[in-house]
Order: structure tokens, then sequence, then C-alpha cells
């Protein structure tokens, strides 16, 4: 495993990510009308092959679904939340209510988990630009619904690495498995901890960093 990341760096990492990911959190729990609680990101840089098997036993290598999202900015790849099939149903009536007719579901999922994806990716995104002082513009989200290799896109070349950050969602007391992926080649990681280290540097001159 290649990490471009040192222990100071990391720290810096998990803590943009908690920002992030929590005002992502309070905006979803607005728009399911119940709590919302996500756990703290763990940080890892693996290869694509051993990410999707990650990918893959963390969801007991059943069939997951997720929302992706290109980026670019000075590092550019794509942002995916990610989370097992089994799971999504809760979600979705979970935004959508119980009154909604189960035969309704089926064309309605896809439509619900990318709002979901919209607003947690945006948020992270739109956290991570503004921590970092950076900008960052993104694609339109996708929905796609397959094994680790699929979710992670098979057309990235092997020489790509992934950051992965699971992330345990809790939504109305019903547990769902959730994961966010930054899907970077070797440029683009090398240029994210530059960002990073820019960051820290900030942080430890005093500097006020950007919320």
């Amino acid at each position: 495993m290649t990490d471009f990341l040192g222990e100071v760096e990391r720290d810096a990492v998990t803590e943009i990510l908690n920002v992030a990911i929590g005002r992502a959190a309070a905006a979803l729990s607005r728009l399911v009308t119940a709590e919302v609680t996500l756990s703290v990101p763990m940080v890892e840089f693996l290869t694509p092959a051993l990410a999707a098997e990650r990918i893959d036993a963390a969801t007991g290598k059943q069939v997951s679904v997720a929302v992706r999202q290109t980026f670019r900015s000075s590092f550019s790849g794509d942002i995916l939340l990610i989370f097992p099939e089994g799971k999504s149903l809760d979600l979705v009536r979970s935004m959508l209510g119980d009154s909604v007719p189960l035969d309704s579901l089926t064309e309605l999922e896809q439509e619900a988990l990318l709002e979901v994806g919209n607003i947690i990716l945006n948020g992270c995104l739109g956290s991570l630009a503004n921590q970092l002082d950076i900008d960052i513009d993104s694609s339109l989200p996708t929905y796609v619904r397959g094994r680790g290799a699929r979710i992670l896109d098979s057309s990235h070349p092997e020489a790509e690495l992934v950051m992965v950050l699971q992330v345990d969602f809790s939504v109305a007391a019903k547990g769902l498995g959730g994961y966010l992926a930054f899907v970077m080649d070797i440029v683009s990681a090398r240029h994210f901890s530059e960002s990073v280290n820019a960051f820290v540097a900030r942080t430890l001159a005093g500097g006020a960093a950007p919320a």
C-alpha cells in the first residue's frame, strides 16, 4: 500500500472530513426527518483491486449500490457514496414514508438515492473546498449498481489509488452501513497531499481554518 499522508496529515484529513460529513449528516437528517449519525471516517490508500475486495467483504459479498460524482480541482477523480443494496430500501422508505406502495419504490429508489447522494457528496466536496481553500467543480450524480469492481469503475487503470473512507450510517434506529470513497490517480493523490500539507501549515501557523 502506498500512502502519501503522514501521521499529522492523516489526522488533518480526519478532522476535515469530520466537519464535511457532519454537515452532510445534518442536511440528510432534515431530508428524512429523523436522526442521522455518521461515524468517524477511517482513511486508507489502496489499489483499486484491494479496495474492491474491501467493499465486497464489508457488504458481505453482496451487490452494492452507489452514487458517483466526478470532481475536478488541483486534484481530480470520483467521489462515491456506497452501501449494501439490501439496506437501500430502508433508506428510501425513511425518506418517502411508509405510505408509498412497495410496487412504487422500485421506480423511486434510484431518484431517492441520487438525492441522498447529491446532498452528502456535494456537502462533503463543498466543505472540503472551503477548508482546503480551493475550488472544486463536480458533475451531476450518477447511480451505479454491482459488486466492488463495478462500483469503483474497472475502467480506471491499475496504477490509480483509491482513498477509502468507511462511514457507518444510522437512520431512524435502522443500521445502514455506508462508505465514502475518493478515486484518484497517483498525480492527483500527491496534489491532494500537498493541499492537506498546506492546510496543516496554515493551522500550525495560527491561521484560521476555513469552515
